[in-house]
């Protein structure tokens, strides 16, 4: 039965943690704007804790790569159906779409065909894999707002209402812009230099690199005596998983969940997986080895598409690679530990990466991203919420 008269609901879908963090910063700014109006989707605990009633938790839905949706596919299928029938109830005044492209270009025709105001937030990087597909974003979105200055021209040459205002990481990030260190708050043993291992935001990620990366961890150990490392957990689901790998490693590492940036600031180098992640520790000013390992599947697939040489963000938001990346057979331990090796042993070199991180900061500045959406979503659907 569809839900009676009342007042419209703004329906957010997301489909994993980077992308809820800024769909979270954008329902608090609707909240500011519309006190009152009701706020539904698809996400987990960051949503509901900013007013969204959750009609599905993305947990069984955040896959990556080829394999990894064949082998989730009935979830995926099943959410796909759910949100498509709630984004097409009358009480719906807009669909607000978070990154998490495969699921939501599907979620975007369906709406649009039922007259639904729709509105992208961090489209995929049609720039790096298929340009053509900017005229599909096109033809069901209303509005798009972009993450990268050099997307919305791009974007707009194939008919996107595309627009860029900032790169939301700045604002979440000011508090901690040039915070002091303080290791000590995460366990961390004074005098120690602090290793970020970043594993990645999805489970097939984290179990892909994480023996990787703690392989590698303990070659810079037994080099580096003066180190410890911190895995920062994208999601306290995650903790089990690695806590069970470093099980009976003898490494000198902490697992953190809490207040990641002020950790951050304290590290002297860290190894992350591609993704949001190595954007943040570059705009904290932390020089970052990118890895990436997937299936083979998927990798060659992805490679056939790729339009850009670089994955990692502070790589293409530079213009040109200044931080190393290991994809695939490259992401090895000894690789890896080479690269945080130079970097710990050469204080001039890191420094100067530091810098270069840094720098991206003016790169990304703009009027403010949640409230350019905000702006698109109320145009968009009339303003229904007064």
């Amino acid at each position: 039965m569809s839900p009676g008269p009342g007042p419209k609901t703004l329906f957010i879908v997301c489909g994993e943690p980077s992308g809820e963090t800024y769909a979270a910063s954008v329902a608090r700014a609707f909240r500011r704007r519309y006190p009152h109006a009701p706020m539904e989707g698809i996400g987990s605990s960051r949503l509901e804790a900013e007013g969204v009633r959750l009609l599905r938790d993305y947990d069984t839905i955040s896959v990556v790569g080829i394999t990894e949706v064949v082998r989730h596919l009935p979830a995926v299928v099943s959410a796909l159906r759910q949100a498509v029938r709630r984004a097409a109830q009358p009480d719906i005044g807009a669909l607000l779409l978070v990154d998490f492209p495969d699921f939501n270009f599907r979620v975007g025709r369906k709406a649009h065909e039922r007259k639904v105001p729709v509105i992208y937030y961090i489209p995929p990087q049609l720039w790096a894999w298929r340009r053509g597909r900017a005229r599909d974003l096109a033809s069901f979105t209303d509005g798009v707002v972009v993450l990268f200055p050099f997307e919305e021209a791009i974007l707009k040459e194939q008919g996107v209402n595309a627009r860029f205002a900032g790169h939301p990481l700045l604002d979440e990030l000011a508090p901690w812009l040039d915070a002091s260190p303080d290791p000590g708050r995460f366990g961390i043993p004074e005098g120690k230099r602090v290793v970020g291992l970043l594993p990645g935001s999805r489970p097939g990620e984290i179990q892909a690199h994480l023996p990787v990366l703690l392989e590698a961890a303990a070659r810079i150990a037994r080099e580096f005596p003066d180190v410890h490392f911190a895995i920062p957990l994208a999601s306290p689901r995650f903790r089990e998983i690695v806590e069970s790998g470093l099980r009976g490693k003898g490494l000198p590492a902490v697992v953190v969940e809490r207040e990641r940036h002020l950790l951050f600031r304290g590290m002297a180098a860290a190894v992350s997986a591609s993704g949001t992640a190595t954007l943040e520790l570059a705009l904290l000013g932390v020089p970052v080895v990118i890895v990436y390992r997937t299936s083979a599947a998927t990798y060659q697939v992805g490679k056939r598409l790729a339009k850009v040489s670089s994955i990692g963000l502070p790589n293409l938001v530079e213009g040109r690679p200044f931080l190393p990346e290991l994809i695939q057979a490259e992401c090895r331990p000894e690789r890896i530990a080479e690269e945080i090796r130079i970097l710990l042993a050469d204080g001039t070199q890191r420094d100067a990466l530091a810098g270069r991180c840094r720098a991206l900061r003016e790169k990304l500045a703009g009027p403010g991203p949640s409230e350019a959406v905000v702006e698109m979503v109320a145009r968009a659907a009339g303003d229904v919420w007064g």
